[in-house]
C-alpha cells in the first residue's frame, strides 16, 4: 500500500489516502447537476483509507486544544441538497472540493482526480475514466456498478500472491537466472 496526499488549491487542509499503487484506478465522469458545473472526475477509497492530515488554524484566534475536525469544518463550509446523503465541505478561502462522501458509496471518500498533489515517483496508475449519468441516477448506480469500482481487501491480496508468484518464474541463460517477468511489488 502506497499513501498519496490530496489538497485545497489554497493549502489550508490536507488528506492522505492508501491504495495499491499498481492496482488499476477507475475514475468517475459524473454529469449530475453538482459534478457538471465543477467537471468533477472522482475515484473511490475506503473510509479506512483516508484521513485528514494537515488543517490550517481558521483563523488566528484559534485554541491549541482546537481539534483537525473542528479545525476542518470552520475551514469549511457544508453543501448538501436531494437526498442529503453526499456530504460536501467547501473551501471557505479557495471553494475547492478535493474529497466528499459521494451518494454512490457514503461509507468511503470520493477523491477529485486533479487534487491528488503527487502520485509519487513510479507516476500515476494505470486509470480508466467511465462515465456516471447522474441525471438519471438510481439507473446508472444499478448499471455501472460504481459502487464496487475501488480495489477491496480480496484484491489487494490477490495483487501480492500474484506478484509473489510471477517474480518466483525464472528462466536461465548462460550462467544468470533472470526473471520472466518482474512485478515491482511493495
Amino acid at each position: 500500500m502506497a499513501t498519496y496526499a490530496v489538497s485545497w488549491h489554497c493549502g489550508r487542509v490536507r488528506a492522505r489516502f492508501r491504495r495499491e499503487p499498481r492496482l488499476p484506478l477507475t475514475a468517475w465522469d459524473c454529469n449530475c447537476s453538482d459534478c457538471a458545473v465543477r467537471r468533477n472526475a472522482h475515484f473511490m477509497v475506503r473510509a479506512s483509507d483516508f484521513w485528514l492530515s494537515d488543517v490550517a488554524a481558521a483563523n488566528e484566534t484559534a485554541s491549541s486544544t482546537t481539534s483537525t475536525i473542528e479545525q476542518f469544518e470552520q475551514n469549511t463550509i457544508l453543501y448538501q441538497w436531494g437526498t442529503k446523503t453526499a456530504v460536501r465541505r467547501f473551501c471557505r478561502t479557495c471553494g475547492i472540493l478535493p474529497f466528499y462522501i459521494p451518494r454512490s458509496n457514503p461509507d468511503g471518500y470520493a477523491i477529485t482526480l486533479p487534487c491528488v498533489d503527487d502520485w509519487g515517483e513510479d507516476g500515476p496508475p494505470e486509470i480508466e475514466v467511465r462515465n456516471f449519468d447522474g441525471v438519471h441516477w438510481e439507473e446508472s448506480h444499478a448499471n455501472t456498478g460504481i459502487w464496487q469500482k475501488r480495489p477491496t481487501r480480496e484484491d489487494e491480496l490477490q495483487y501480492k500472491i500474484e506478484c509473489q508468484i510471477l517474480n518466483s518464474f525464472v528462466i536461465q541463460t548462460t550462467n544468470d537466472l533472470v526473471p520472466i517477468f518482474e512485478k515491482n511489488c511493495k
